[in-house]
C-alpha cells in the first residue's frame, strides 16, 4: 500500500461530498419551489396575465345598411312590475319573501345555444307550465353572445331572431309566474380577444342586453359569468385568479351603472366567496355529495355575510340510480331550506335527447352523463326526483 497517496485522496473525497451536497440542496430547492408554485397555482391560477392575441384576426364590421337592417323593435316588458330586492338576507318581491325554488333550464329539444336560434315558443310555454305546477318559481338560463350578435368589429349589432326568441321566453316565463336569472358572457372567447381582457365589443354586447331588459321585472338577477373560477383552476385554468376577479369588479360595476333595477351575482363553483366584494349575493355550485353541503355553507358564512344562493346542484341518472338522485336532491334542498339560503336551483329541469344536444352535421351526439341530469325525462315523464319536488312544493303558493 502506498501510504503517501492517502492524504491526496481526502481532498478529492471532500470535493465530491461538497458537490453531492450542493446537488441534493439544489434538488430540494427545486422541489420546494415546485410545491410552493403548485399551492399558489391551485389557489391563484397562472402567474402572468393573459393579453389579447397579437395575431388575432381583425374583427368583422357591418355596413351601415346591415346595421340598419339589424334594428330591433323595442322590448315591451311583461306585466310583472315588482323587482326582486334583498332585505334581511332574503329576496323580497313587494313585501313578501321570495324563496327561490328553481331549475337551470334549456328547452328539451333545443338546449345550449340552440334555444336562441331554433326554439319552439309553444313547447317552452308548456314546459314552464310543467315547472309552475311542480311548485317551481325560478329558472336560470345562459346567454351565448356569438349567435346573438354579428360584426363584432362594429360593437353590438344584434341578430334579430335570437332576441325575438329571448323576448318570447321571458314573456312565457312571466305568464307562468316564473322569474329568471340570466347568465351573461357564456362560452366566451379565450383565445383571440379573451373575455378577461375586457374587449370593447364584449362590453358593448353586454350593455346592449342589459339596457334592453333593464325594465323587465321578470328578471330576478343578472349572473355576470358562469363558473369563472374554473378559468383559474389548477386543472383547467388559463388565467390568473386576480385577472378574473379584476374583470368581475369591472363587469359588475359596468352592469350596475346601466341598471339600478336588478341584483347582480356570479355563479362560481368552488371559490364563490371571492366574488363577495362585487356582487349583491353569493351564488355557488355544489357537485359533490349532498352530505357535505352544510359544511360548505358554513365555510362561506365564515368568509362573508352576503346572502347565499345554491345556484346549481344535481346528479346524473347515468351515474346514479333514479332513487339515489331523488334522495340526494331531497337532502340538498332540505339543507338549503333549513339553512335559510336564498333558495336552490337544480341542474337541470330535463334530460336532453342525443339528437338535440349536437350541432349539425355532428349529429346525433354521443350519450353522456351531461344529458341525464334532468329531474324529468325528455318526454316529460317525472323521475322520482321530480316527484320529491312536486310532493313538497306542488301547488304551494
Amino acid at each position: 500500500m502506498n501510504l503517501a497517496a492517502i492524504p491526496h485522496q481526502r481532498p478529492a473525497l471532500q470535493r465530491r461530498s461538497k458537490v453531492f451536497s450542493r446537488v441534493v440542496l439544489a434538488v430540494l430547492l427545486i422541489v420546494l419551489v415546485a410545491l410552493v408554485y403548485m399551492v399558489y397555482r391551485q389557489r391563484n391560477g397562472p402567474i402572468f396575465y393573459v393579453m389579447t392575441n397579437p395575431l388575432a384576426p381583425v374583427l368583422p364590421t357591418c355596413t351601415e345598411a346591415e346595421i340598419q337592417a339589424a334594428a330591433l323593435p323595442a322590448y315591451i316588458p311583461t306585466d310583472m312590475t315588482d323587482f326582486a330586492r334583498l332585505q334581511d338576507s332574503q329576496f323580497f318581491v313587494s313585501d313578501e319573501r321570495y324563496q327561490v325554488r328553481g331549475v337551470n333550464y334549456f328547452p328539451v329539444r333545443y338546449p345550449w345555444r340552440r334555444f336562441l336560434t331554433e326554439s319552439d315558443l309553444t313547447a317552452i310555454n308548456d314546459e314552464f307550465a310543467l315547472l309552475r305546477d311542480a311548485g317551481l318559481n325560478t329558472i336560470r338560463t345562459f346567454l351565448y353572445y356569438e349567435p346573438m350578435f354579428q360584426c363584432a368589429g362594429s360593437g353590438a349589432v344584434p341578430k334579430v331572431d335570437p332576441f325575438i326568441r329571448l323576448d318570447g321566453l321571458i314573456h312565457a316565463a312571466a305568464a307562468n309566474g316564473i322569474r329568471i336569472i340570466l347568465t351573461l358572457n357564456d362560452t366566451p372567447d379565450f383565445v383571440d380577444y379573451p373575455l378577461y381582457t375586457n374587449p370593447a365589443h364584449t362590453q358593448a354586447q353586454t350593455q346592449f342586453i342589459v339596457e334592453r331588459y333593464r325594465d323587465e321585472a321578470a328578471i330576478l338577477a343578472w349572473d355576470i359569468r358562469n363558473e369563472g373560477d374554473i378559468d383559474y383552476s389548477i386543472d383547467r385554468g388559463r388565467f390568473p385568479r386576480q385577472q378574473v376577479l379584476d374583470w368581475v369588479a369591472v363587469a359588475t360595476a359596468h352592469v350596475r351603472s346601466l341598471d339600478s333595477n336588478h341584483l347582480i351575482t356570479a355563479g362560481w363553483m368552488t371559490d364563490a366567496e371571492s366574488t363577495a366584494p362585487y356582487v349583491d349575493f353569493i351564488s355557488f355550485h355544489h357537485w359533490w355529495s349532498a352530505e357535505n353541503l352544510q359544511e360548505r355553507i358554513e365555510g362561506m358564512r365564515k368568509a362573508t355575510d352576503k346572502p347565499i344562493l345554491l345556484q346549481e346542484f344535481g346528479y346524473s341518472t347515468l351515474r346514479v340510480s333514479e332513487d339515489d338522485q331523488a334522495q340526494s336532491i331531497l337532502n340538498g334542498l332540505a339543507t338549503a331550506e333549513a339553512e335559510g339560503l336564498l333558495g336552490w336551483m337544480v341542474w337541470t329541469a330535463f334530460d336532453f335527447p342525443v339528437e338535440s344536444t349536437c350541432m349539425p352535421p355532428h349529429c346525433p351526439d354521443i350519450e353522456n352523463a351531461e344529458h341525464n341530469f334532468g329531474i324529468w325525462y325528455a318526454d316529460y315523464t317525472p323521475k322520482p326526483a321530480a316527484g320529491v319536488v312536486i310532493t313538497l312544493f306542488g301547488g304551494d303558493d
